[in-house]
């Protein structure tokens, strides 16, 4: 993370980013680091992950917190993991696609939580075949005919 911030349990997301400092518009809040913090999964390798974890929760838990850059599904390794989603109405952050940074798209006020739009990611093509498979549906992906846990 680019900026002063807490983790704090939340009621309604669980774990949530707080930051501890006003961030003006078009800050970095967080930068995509493929030595630091971040690893990425073509379709091979996360149906190989996948099949790795040892039960259907722990699967379900790659699918919720990793999020699509084109044709490849990202996991975050570090603490912006916390960084909860919200409408877009709500959202103070946004990431650019292209670098996969992540930006304030407000000025934030110190003690603000930290969100951002999941459904703004594109998804890889094969995302979807990995959530029917492992009946997980995330609110924020589009995904009409996965079955509801």
């Amino acid at each position: 993370m680019n900026i002063y911030y807490e983790i704090r349990s939340t009621d309604e997301y669980g774990k949530g980013i707080f930051t501890l400092q006003d961030i003006p518009a078009g800050t970095c809040i967080w930068t995509y680091d493929l030595n630091n913090n971040v690893f990425e999964y073509d379709e091979k390798q996360a149906i190989k992950y996948l099949e790795s974890r040892p039960n259907l929760s722990d699967q379900q838990s790659f699918l919720n917190f990793s999020f699509g850059r084109g044709e490849l599904l990202c996991l975050i390794n570090d603490d912006g993991q916390y960084m909860n989603h919200a409408d877009a109405s709500l959202c103070n952050c946004k990431t650019d696609l292209s670098t996969g940074h992540c930006f304030s798209s407000r000025a934030i006020r110190r003690g603000e939580q930290l969100f951002e739009d999941y459904s703004a990611y594109s998804h890889p093509s094969f995302l979807y075949k990995l959530l029917e498979k492992y009946e997980c549906k995330p609110d924020y992906y589009d995904v009409p005919n996965i079955k509801e846990n």
